[in-house]
């Protein structure tokens, strides 16, 4: 009988959340991209806005807002 080979994800998404850090202002949801190499970027979602940050930026998280990236999807997809 041949054997099953394990297929690696292609993708992997860890999350990072707290019920209770989500009262607080300022508070967001961090998803962590991954792909089979390694770090793709860091997506930052909160009330107000929509943030991404690329694994080898070196400025900070650009910051979209939901408007904006609503318009995107509707124009793109």
């Amino acid at each position: 009988m041949a054997k099953k080979r394990k297929i690696e994800p292609k993708y992997s998404v860890k999350i990072s959340l707290q019920a209770w850090d989500l009262v607080k202002a300022g508070a967001a949801v961090t998803l962590r991209i991954r792909d089979r190499r390694g770090l793709l970027g860091v997506v930052e979602i909160g009330q107000g806005t929509f943030g991404w940050k690329g694994a080898k930026s070196k400025s900070g998280f650009k910051r979209i807002s939901w408007r904006k990236l609503a318009e995107d999807f509707h124009r793109n997809y």
